[in-house]
C-alpha cells in the first residue's frame, strides 16, 4: 500500500501536464521570434574599426566584391569645368578696372602667329597700350597678364590654350615663353644671314643702306655679333666710294681705328 502510495505521488495531474505543454510552446515560440530577431550579416553596414566579412564584399564567401554601376556612355562629355588658363596673374583690389577704351586699342594689334608677322613688333604695341594704363598699387604683371589674352588670335590663340595651367605668374615668364613659340631659331638664322651678308644696293644712298642695316639688328636684338664686327661687316658692304671716303676720314685705314670712333663717323656721316 505504501508503494503505491508513493507511486500516484509521482504522477503529474492533468493541470500540471496543461501548464508544461504550455511552457514548451511558449519555448518554441521565443525560439522562432529570435531567429527572426537575428539580424542578416551579410545586409548589415560594417561598423565602424572592423573590416568587412566574406558576406559583405560579394554576397558568400570566397566571391569577388561587388562594383558599383558604371554608365558606358558616362565619360563621353565632362561633368565639371575648372579654370584652366596658363596665364595666371595677381590678384587685385577689387576697385581695379580696365577701360573699355583700353581693350579696343589692345584688341586692334591682335597677333595671329603668321610667319609674316613680327613678335618683336606685337610686344612693343601691346606695351605701349598697356603704358595708359595707370592706377596705384596694381603692378604690371597684374595688368598686362590679363590684357595679354586678348591681343592674341589663331594661331597665337591656340598655342595660349596650351599653355600649362598656372605655370606663368609674371610678365617676363610671359614674354620669354611667347617669343620662344614665335621668334624661331629659322627666322633668327634668316636675320644674322641678312646681318653678315650686308651689301649696299646701287642706287641706295648711305643713310637708306645705313637704316636698312640697324632695322636688320633691330628686328633680331640676340643676333650675337659684336661692334666690332658689325662695323667691319658694314664698312665692307658699301659702295665703294663710301669705303674710300671713310679710309680718308680714318687717315688712311678704317678698320684700324676704335669702335667709338668708326660709331661717331656713321653716326656723323647719316
Amino acid at each position: 500500500m505504501h508503494t503505491r502510495s508513493k507511486g500516484r505521488d509521482n504522477l503529474l495531474s492533468t493541470s500540471d501536464l496543461d501548464k508544461a505543454e504550455q511552457n514548451k510552446r511558449s519555448r518554441r515560440v521565443t525560439s522562432r521570434t529570435r531567429r527572426q530577431e537575428v539580424p542578416d550579416m551579410a545586409a548589415q553596414p560594417q561598423q565602424e574599426g572592423f573590416p568587412p566579412g566574406p558576406e559583405q564584399q560579394g554576397g558568400q564567401r570566397n566571391n569577388p566584391p561587388l562594383r558599383p554601376h558604371r554608365q558606358i556612355g558616362a565619360g563621353d562629355a565632362p561633368n565639371t569645368h575648372e579654370n584652366r588658363q596658363g596665364i595666371a596673374p595677381p590678384n587685385v583690389h577689387n576697385n581695379f578696372e580696365i577701360k573699355p577704351h583700353i581693350l579696343h586699342q589692345v584688341q586692334q594689334k591682335i597677333y595671329h602667329g603668321l610667319p609674316e608677322e613680327d613678335p618683336l613688333d606685337h610686344l612693343d604695341e601691346f606695351d605701349r597700350a598697356c603704358d595708359l594704363i595707370t592706377q596705384n598699387g596694381v603692378s604690371e604683371d597684374a595688368t598686362k597678364l590679363r590684357l595679354f589674352p586678348f591681343s592674341l588670335d589663331g594661331k597665337a590663340r591656340q598655342w595660349e590654350k596650351t599653355i600649362p595651367r598656372g605655370s606663368i605668374t609674371s610678365w617676363d615668364q610671359c614674354k620669354k615663353a611667347f617669343l620662344a613659340k614665335f621668334f624661331s631659331s629659322v627666322r633668327t638664322a634668316s636675320f644674322r644671314t641678312n646681318i653678315s651678308s650686308f651689301a649696299q644696293k646701287h642706287g641706295e644712298s648711305f643713310t637708306d643702306a645705313w637704316e636698312r642695316f640697324k632695322g636688320y639688328q633691330s628686328k633680331c636684338p640676340h643676333h650675337g655679333f659684336s661692334q666690332e664686327s658689325l662695323l667691319s661687316t658694314l664698312y665692307r658692304g658699301v659702295l665703294p666710294r663710301f669705303r674710300q671716303m671713310l679710309d680718308t676720314a680714318s687717315q688712311g685705314n678704317f678698320l684700324a681705328r676704335d669702335v667709338d670712333d668708326g660709331l661717331f663717323w656713321w653716326k656723323t656721316w647719316q
